[in-house]
């Protein structure tokens, strides 16, 4: 923690690594016991990173205060030691596996549309292209849910009583499931549902057709299609304010202060995730 310039600059800069251990995980037991599992304390998992924060006065006079300030940080996320090795189902795609971030996504990569056609095409765990979908091409794609990255920033201006403040707040590198896209894109098994106005301009109809989604009667699988960068950028707070003058308010002799003020929340986020 460090100041400058008569308080005007605060900075704080924070590092750790912690190691967990005995993390609670099932463990096999012979069926002659009559119960096929207990839960043992095996699972070892690290959080390695940093917390960055800067604030100042970029001006303060007796009239005029302007602000800013700001906050970043990384966290760097390894399981370490699973019973056996094994990696532990969460969901439709996503596990845990030793070596790599916990809830990181197994799946299917997506290859595109075949132009002559329409057929979806896949990559195999070979990274060879085809046109079957099959659950044992999954392979791990090194995206998370959990986002190593995060912060936010924000700024206030005053001047005679007069006030305004706000707060962004974002995230990067944070990956999720766009379930929606499953019925509202998968016409060959939803196709009474509403559906996505993408069918009629990016769907493939006739051979030479450069688009990227499939023929009509093609299903839409669970593949990393529909795994989306969920990043985002959110104006988190936005306030107005007057303070009345003080010497107002003497004459009542009990009321010291009285502030007005409007504020929103969650105005406006900023992303690709289209969930």
């Amino acid at each position: 923690d460090a100041s400058f310039f008569d308080s005007r600059l605060s900075v704080t800069f924070d590092l750790y690594k912690r190691k967990t251990t005995d993390l609670l995980l099932a463990t096999r037991l012979s069926m002659t016991s009559g119960f096929s599992s207990r839960i043992d304390n095996v699972g070892e998992m690290e959080n390695k990173g940093y917390e960055l924060a800067i604030s100042g006065d970029v001006i303060r006079t007796n009239d005029w205060t302007f602000s800013l300030n700001g906050m970043i940080s990384q966290n760097k996320n390894k399981v370490l030691k699973l019973y056996e090795g094994n990696d532990i189902t969460i969901g439709w795609n996503s596990l845990v596996s030793e070596g790599h971030p916990i809830n990181v996504y197994k799946m299917v990569r997506w290859a595109g549309v075949n132009p002559a056609n329409g057929d979806a095409l896949w990559y195999d765990k070979n990274g060879k292209i085809t046109n079957e979908f099959k659950e044992e091409d999954k392979v791990l794609i090194g995206k998370s849910c959990n986002a190593p990255w995060q912060g936010g920033f924000g700024t206030t201006l005053s001047w005679k009583g007069v006030t305004v403040s706000a707060l962004f707040s974002w995230v990067a590198d944070r990956y999720m499931m766009n379930n929606d896209r499953y019925f509202s894109e998968n016409a060959a098994v939803y196709s009474s549902y509403n559906m996505s106005r993408r069918l009629l301009t990016d769907r493939w109809k006739k051979p030479g057709d450069m688009v990227t989604m499939p023929r009509y009667d093609v299903p839409m699988q669970f593949d990393d299609r529909i795994l989306e960068d969920a990043s985002f950028l959110r104006l988190k707070n936005l306030s107005v304010s007057y303070e009345l003058p003080k010497n107002l308010l003497k004459p009542t002799k009990i009321i010291d202060r009285v502030r007005v003020f409007a504020q929103g929340q969650n105005l406006f986020t900023w992303t690709k995730f289209q969930g």
